[in-house]
């Protein structure tokens, strides 16, 4: 199976490169195919275009990648995006441990249950259809995560200054009794934005990529990853393409994790220990990941932050990343 194929998979949006055979006597010899990947075996490629399925001859291939999300608005890529299409490829980067559909695959709500570890993993993502009227796909998402024995915590994205009772979902929660976590900013950027921005690398510091965590990359982790420590290392085996960057001084000094999905880089797990935080190093940390994602050819970043993480945020904003939207979680209040 040639190696140009193998790393795509069905449902993403690709770019695949073929020979025209017969060449033709003049012109191009090469055309290219932009769609969704629908099959791939040993010898077709299978891809939705706009005008209709095409099917390729493997053989024929000379290149093939995978492309973000097609635009759901006008302006840049990272701007252009729709809430729910970003989603998706966040997903990707901080997935569960255990995924199911409430409606459709890819146009239901995601279901996902990960130890407990990180709301991303372990929150129902609303992003289309659940097929169930409004009141009873709620009552299956508090079932699902009450036969895990988990929380029913829900992901409401939303556009920026979005009020959660103006919501349909949002407002049936609050109803339930559901409270409002802290609003979480979703940041987007060239990559290339944030490798212009200044960052000069620290004195003494030096840094080391890997495309799995080690046990100093882990040691170097945030309060909370080290809390659920099993359960990360669990979670950090699923995504498929990934860097993690350790920085060092003779010790570990930060650490940052990039990964990588549909011609995305999300940038997650930046922590930089009390001891060495306002010398820049969460700065440069920053960037040495956006080199890491450029390097690997991911051409936009995503991240997101608390938005009352006022240093953190403030940081990334003035390395050139600007809003594309927000999202809270809800969940059930506790008693007692």
């Amino acid at each position: 199976m040639s190696d140009l194929v193998a790393g795509l998979t069905a449902g993403a949006r690709v770019a695949v490169r073929t020979r025209i055979d017969p060449a033709p006597s003049s012109g191009p010899t090469l055309t290219d195919t932009v769609g969704e990947l629908t099959h791939v075996d040993e010898v077709t490629v299978r891809i939705s275009t706009r005008t209709g399925e095409i099917e390729l001859r493997r053989d024929h291939v000379v290149a093939a990648r995978t492309i973000p999300p097609k635009p759901t608005r006008r302006g840049a890529p990272h701007r252009a995006i729709g809430i729910e299409d970003l989603h998706l490829v966040m997903t990707k980067g901080q997935p569960g441990l255990e995924e199911s559909w409430l409606g459709d695959a890819g146009e239901g709500w995601l279901l996902r249950a990960g130890g407990g570890w990180t709301g991303r993993s372990n929150s129902a993502l609303p992003v289309g259809s659940p097929d169930l009227p409004l009141p009873e796909a709620v009552d299956a998402v508090e079932a699902w995560y009450a036969a895990r024995g988990l929380a029913p915590l829900v992901m409401l994205p939303r556009p920026i200054g979005a009020a959660t009772a103006d919501d349909s979902l949002g407002a049936l929660l609050l109803a339930r009794g559901h409270r409002e976590l802290p609003v979480v900013d979703v940041l987007t950027g060239w990559t290339d934005t944030l490798l212009d921005a200044p960052a000069p690398a620290p004195t003494g510091l030096s840094v080391r990529r890997s495309e799995h965590p080690d046990e100093e990359w882990f040691a170097g982790g945030s309060p909370r990853l080290l809390e659920h420590l099993a359960t990360a290392r669990e979670v950090l085996s699923v995504p498929t393409r990934q860097i993690f960057l350790t920085a060092h001084d003779g010790a570990v000094v930060g650490v940052v994790r990039v990964a990588l999905a549909d011609g995305w880089a999300g940038i997650f797990g930046l922590h930089v220990p009390p001891s060495h935080r306002g010398q820049g190093v969460g700065r440069w940390l920053t960037q040495e990941a956006a080199r890491a994602a450029a390097d690997a050819g991911a051409s936009l970043t995503y991240l997101q932050v608390e938005r009352d993480n006022v240093a953190a945020r403030s940081l990334y904003l003035d390395l050139g990343m600007r809003p594309h939207h927000e999202y809270v979680y809800l969940g059930p209040r506790r008693t007692g």
